[in-house]
Order: structure tokens, then sequence, then C-alpha cells
């Protein structure tokens, strides 16, 4: 099926992913990290001190993913939708009034939850269920919102706070979120009932309790994913996190910042189009061996390299990364598991990954406090990537 055909046949679904996952921008670390600065000054807490607050939070949220997540597979996605979004507009507005680090850490959890959780979920876990054939580009198409946010947000977020301040600038996104929301059930509305073949998709009865969790991580083929899922958001969220002290030690101005991660997501764009018919054709499992070696590169670049010409080299390499992250991580969890309880074991999936990426703010952040030097971490990373890449070769491909 060509992709225009794709589109006119599941256009309301992948359309509803692309959304979601756009919207999930506002929770996620790079858009929360360009307030960085202005919160510690606000709070006066230091690097290690806020990265450890967002790591609390974002494993805070992630643990709770486990159980939510899996509501997915028994209630409709439009009151799933509905109550990530509202949450996810409190939270910025919580934020903007927070008095003290307390509720700073609360709304930075209701961030973590609602847009990097719920919301994200839920677009990439509705478009993954569409058939095998035609999953791989529908998922790659819903997961252009990850880099249509990364590409488009830190520049407006930057004229907002430098136009009306942090303060507001939040207060933009919880309107912001609230008329996009109000936006989908006015056209959802408009357009009717969808009588689409994504009406026939796979799914559970709300009484069908599916896989265990003990059941998941005793299952080899899950652990040998593992590694993978988790070296990716722990290694990038690092990274974002930290973007404004990293671009100070290399020399980067915020201008030339804002350009790599525009890099960053151009790349993605390409790379996600790209690995989506890739899985379609040759699977997801087999892309699975590839798709960290960006992101192993650009550790290696960031270590060994100097001066403000590094910030392309190193995005590109990490948005490599990233587009293949979008696409082969929901799809070859349904490959291996299938699609009827896919929103359960995604969401176990997804808290593992979210859980790990709780690990490294605070961590790098401590460590950049004791003065390790910066090389000598990314060169860890690059070593514990290669692990992982190599344990991504235990799992049996069913499309062989």
């Amino acid at each position: 099926m060509k992709l225009h055909d794709l589109l006119a046949r599941h256009g309301r679904v992948i359309g509803l992913g692309f959304g979601l996952t756009l919207l999930s921008s506002f929770g996620q670390t790079f858009f929360i990290s360009l307030s960085a600065p202005d919160i510690r000054a606000t709070f006066g807490i230091t690097h290690g001190g806020f990265g450890l607050i967002y790591s609390a939070a974002t494993l805070t949220s992630g643990l709770l993913m486990i159980w939510i997540g899996g509501v997915i597979d028994r209630v409709r996605v439009g009151l799933y939708v509905t109550i990530a979004l509202v949450g996810l507009s409190l939270a910025a507005a919580g934020l903007s009034l927070a008095p003290n680090p307390i509720v700073l850490g609360l709304c930075l959890f209701g961030l973590r939850l609602f847009g990097q959780g719920m919301t994200s979920h839920a677009g990439i876990t509705s478009t993954a269920r569409l058939p095998a054939g035609l999953r791989g580009r529908s998922v790659a198409v819903a997961a252009l919102g990850f880099p249509a946010g990364e590409a488009i947000l830190p520049g407006i977020a930057l004229v907002t706070v430098a136009a009306l301040g942090w303060v507001a600038a939040w207060r933009v996104v919880a309107l912001a979120i609230l008329v996009a929301l109000a936006l989908g059930w006015a056209l959802s509305f408009a357009l009717g009932p969808d009588r689409s073949q994504a009406a026939d998709m796979e799914a559970p009865s709300p009484h069908e309790p599916g896989p265990r969790w003990v059941d998941l991580l005793r299952d080899w083929r899950f652990l040998a994913l593992m590694p993978a899922f988790m070296g990716y958001p722990a290694i990038v969220t690092a990274f974002f996190f930290h973007q404004r002290l990293i671009a100070d030690m290399k020399g980067w101005s915020p201008e030339l910042l804002a350009s790599g991660i525009t890099t960053f997501a151009l790349v993605s764009v390409v790379v996600v189009m790209t690995a989506g018919s890739l899985v379609d054709r040759f699977g997801a499992v087999r892309l699975s061996h590839f798709y960290l070696i960006g992101l192993m590169s650009a550790s290696v670049v960031l270590a060994l390299t100097e001066g403000a010409l590094s910030v392309f080299p190193f995005f590109a390499l990490v948005g490599l990364t990233a587009g293949g992250t979008n696409v082969v991580a929901a799809s070859v969890l349904a490959e291996l598991f299938g699609t009827r309880h896919l929103g359960k074991i995604r969401a176990l999936a997804g808290s593992v990954m979210v859980v790990a990426s709780a690990t490294t703010p605070g961590l790098v952040g401590l460590l950049f406090d004791a003065a390790v030097p910066l090389p000598t971490i990314c060169l860890c990373f690059a070593a514990y990537l290669a692990f992982a890449t190599a344990m991504t070769f235990l799992l049996p491909n069913p499309r062989a």
C-alpha cells in the first residue's frame, strides 16, 4: 500500500498519533530543560539539586505508568487522551505558579506523567495496533510529531521566554494544550464516527487482564531488549537536560544550540520515514541491531571534539538514533508479543525506559558537581551502548 493510500484509509488514527506525539513535547526533557537555568535561579538550586528533583519526578511517573499505561487497553482512546491533556495543561500552569521546590517537583511529575508518559504512549500505541505490513510506516508518520516538536518548539520557547519570561511562557503552554484538545474534539465531532478498517484493529475486551508483569519480566526476549530500550532515553535525557551546561563547556552559543536541535530534528524526520519503510520490509527485530549506532557515535564525537562546529555532527548523529527509536521501539514489541495487549506490554517497557531516563539527570549533575570530565562520561555512555547493541542479536526474528 502506498503512503497516500495508507493515509486515506487510516488517516484519523495516524493523525491522532501525530498530534499526540507533538503535544507530548511539553512534557519532554528537551522542552523543560530550556527553562532550567531560570528555574534554578528562581529557587536557588544547583545543577545536581535540580537534577535530583527532576529524576525523582521522572522516576515516580515512570513507575506509575506501569499501571496507567495498561489502562489504554480497557478504555476508549478519546477518554484516555482527554485525561492526559487536561493533566498536562494543569501541570504546565502549576509550574508557573510553584511557590517552592516541593510544588515544583509535583508539577514536574505532572509534566512527565501526562506528557512524556500518557500522551506519547497513547499516540504510539494506538497507531502501532494497525496491521503488520502497515505498522512501520504508520508509526513512522505518527512519530513525526516528536521531531516536529523538537524542530519548532525550542525556537518559539526561547523567543517567548525572552519576551514574557519563563513564568508567562508556561502559562501560554497550558492554554495551547487546552486549545489543541478542544480543536481535536471539534474535528472528531465534525468528521463523525471512524468507519475505516482501523475499527477492526485487534484489541482486548475490558475484562481481559493481559499478561502478568512477572511473566513479562521473566521473558528472555523482553530482558534482551531492555538494555537497548534503556540506553537511548537515559543518555539522551542526560544530554538534553544538561544541554545548556554542555553548550557552555563546548563554546556553543544559545543560537548555535538551537540550530543544533533543529538539525537533530530534521535528521530524525528523514530517518523516521526511512525506518518505517524498512520495518515493513525487513522487520523491526532486524533493525534493532543497528539503531543505537548513531547515539554511540555521537557520544564519541562529544568526548573527542571541541569547538562550535562539533554541535552539528553531534546532534545529527543523535538524530539518527532518535528517528530509529521512534519506530523500532513500538514495532519490535508488536512483532515479538502481538498487539492484543500491546498497551500493557508497551507500558511496562516504557516505564523501564522512563526509570532509566530518571537516573541520568541527577547522576550526571552530581558528576559535573564533582568535576568529572565530560569526555569520561561520554565514553562510558558509548561503551554501554555497544553492550546493548550486542544483546539485540539474541532476539528471534519472526519475519525471518
